[in-house]
């Protein structure tokens, strides 16, 4: 439900922010569908904390605050340099001398930062600091990312400048030296040799552990379930706590599949007498360009994932107007699919770049998108199974970049826990061998232990991505959007011209366009479309997509840069 920014000065500099500039950060970084509580501002010493849109489950001792929840007693989450507590978080500590950000085991939550000569500027918004800096300069090394994987890629921001904090990681800023230190923990995957029998007795006892420390008020949480395995586990750990109740949601017509995740859903929660809802996420009546920008508000346009949301957010908006400060979310780390393949694994993760698509690859060379290079900590390592090597891959890219994206997209209106992501459940399935991670095969094997013997669901309730952005209203305004004047980068008006080419030639070749740049790229669209392509296509219609919400971020930050000085003189 809440976004936290953290600006502080060196020791005795002056300072030039206050509480307005979070007021008006607040009324732009909130989903225009919800009226938000007024922000929760601290100022003291050359520290300003301000959390947009905050819940009275949130801890905040002083200048610090924890985003999110802990597992267990921890005293202490608050003090600069006291251990790191277990939970799923983002966590900003605010002392005299020192200032700390500290992440979880796998930065399920993301923290942005930046340091200049005169600010430290930390945050769950990459715009809020956009906002305190007063310049956007674009990170051009980002968008092949984008139009490859749907994210903004390893370890990157919208903003050059930007960085994001590692998972199971302490940054420390000492306020007088102005220099920074990182402490990051190693991901480690050491299998020890314990029997099938003792890896499982270790696994309940860490699962139970933690869900014996979730310190939650059910009456104000609502667990989302699914026809998986994911939430069925916790709702076996969770069905006798007073005031539990599930959700879930899709497609009206979801209800007719009896195999499918809401009709299964259904039925869990009836075995366990435990009070259900089911939300439709059938496409909202409102202008889909409204729908667009409350999408790219919420997540900051981070991720392509627009299913589930074309319903303008309203399972969202109704969890939060009627008092509910959070979700208990399924996200688990028990180990990925089978792969047979190195190839595999960077599909399964969404690891593609632009060089893998026959359709789009020359993007990189024609437009100057750049080299697409993953950072050696992600590639496999020579002594590496390929297993281990893919779930550590999924620790090291889908977790911070992909799940901590879609979170954010919720977060916006609702706060999450993440109970199956604990460091003590972590850290055991990290003992394991690779033949219980896959597939989840160990975990899977004691929730059906566990469970009422329902079946397991076959499909999904949602829709999927392709089917809404290749409808007519949807594809219609994308293609607006992309034909809207100039950018104010030559770069993103390339690329506009580009899909724009690229989606007319799902239907005939047209003809040549009224302008000059870019006439090379079309020529070589126009070859390789008349040759019966054997290799992997990107959608013409996901790129397109992937073109706007580079193309309305741009739009969207470059306003936030001017927008705290517009705060100054809307007070004179």
């Amino acid at each position: 439900m809440s976004k936290a920014v953290f600006v502080t000065t060196r020791i005795g500099a002056p300072v030039k922010f206050d509480g307005r500039h979070i007021t008006a950060l607040s009324a732009r970084l909130t989903p225009d569908n919800i009226k938000p509580v007024p922000p929760t501002v601290i100022e003291g010493d050359g520290i300003l904390l301000g959390i947009i849109n905050p819940t009275d489950s949130l801890r905040i001792q002083g200048c610090s605050v924890c985003m999110g929840t802990l597992f267990g007693y921890s005293p202490d989450w608050w003090r600069p340099e006291s251990d790191a507590p277990d939970g799923s978080y983002a966590l900003f500590r605010g002392g005299e001398k020192t200032v700390e950000l500290l992440t979880d085991i796998l930065a399920s939550r993301t923290i942005w930062y930046v340091k200049t000569d005169d600010l430290f500027i930390a945050a769950t918004s990459q715009r809020a600091i956009v906002y305190f800096l007063q310049s956007y300069q674009p990170n051009e090394t980002a968008y092949p990312w984008m139009l490859s994987s749907g994210t903004l890629g390893p370890e990157l921001s919208w903003d050059k400048r930007i960085r994001c904090l590692p998972g199971d990681a302490r940054l420390i800023l000492d306020r007088e030296s102005w220099e920074l230190k990182l402490d990051r923990a190693p991901v480690a995957f050491r299998a020890d040799n314990s029997s099938k029998n003792e890896h499982e007795q270790r696994l309940r006892d860490s699962i139970q552990n933690t869900f014996d420390g979730l310190d939650l008020d059910f009456d104000r949480w609502v667990l989302p379930l699914s026809g998986g395995y994911d939430s069925r586990a916790i709702l076996q750990m969770l069905k006798d706590r007073p005031g539990l109740k599930t959700v879930t949601w899709g497609v009206k017509a979801a209800l007719s599949d009896e195999n499918g995740d809401a009709c299964v859903a259904r039925d869990l929660a009836s075995h366990y007498r435990v009070p259900h809802q089911y939300f439709y996420t059938d496409l909202s009546d409102e202008n889909v360009e409204y729908l667009f920008t409350r999408f790219l508000v919420a997540g900051e346009g981070r991720i392509d994932h627009i299913s589930g949301y074309m319903d303008g957010f309203a399972i969202w908006k109704a969890l939060y107007e009627r008092g509910y400060q959070g979700i208990i979310r399924g996200d688990e780390a028990f180990g990925c699919r089978a792969i047979r393949s190195d190839r595999q694994v960077y599909k399964n993760m969404g690891m593609q770049v632009l060089s893998d698509f026959e359709n789009v690859g020359m993007l990189q060379e024609e437009c100057g998108a750049g080299i697409q290079v993953w950072p050696r900590s992600i590639e496999r390592q020579p002594d590496e199974s390929r297993e281990t090597w893919r779930d550590r891959a999924n620790t090291l890219f889908e977790f911070p970049f992909v799940f901590a994206a879609l979170s954010d997209l919720k977060l916006s209106y609702v706060e999450i826990s993440a109970p199956l992501l604990s460091r003590k459940i972590i850290t055991q399935v990290r003992c394991m061998p690779d033949s219980l991670r896959t597939n989840k095969s160990l975990f899977k094997h004691m929730v059906t232990q566990n469970g009422p013997g329902i079946r397991y669901a076959t499909g999904a309730a949602i829709e999927s991505r392709d089917d809404i952005l290749r409808s007519d209203t949807v594809a219609s305004a994308i293609r607006n959007g992309l034909r809207q004047e100039r950018a104010g980068s030559k770069r993103i008006d390339i690329l506009s011209r580009f899909a724009l080419e690229l989606l007319a030639n799902e239907t005939a070749l047209p003809g040549r366009l009224s302008i000059n740049k870019g006439e090379r790229i079309i020529r070589r669209i126009r070859a390789m479309l008349s040759i019966r392509s054997q290799g992997m296509l990107l959608d013409p219609y996901l790129l397109a997509f992937r073109v706007y919400i580079i193309r309305r971020m741009h739009e969207i930050l470059d306003s936030d840069a001017s927008a705290f000085s517009m705060t100054a003189l809307g007070d004179q």
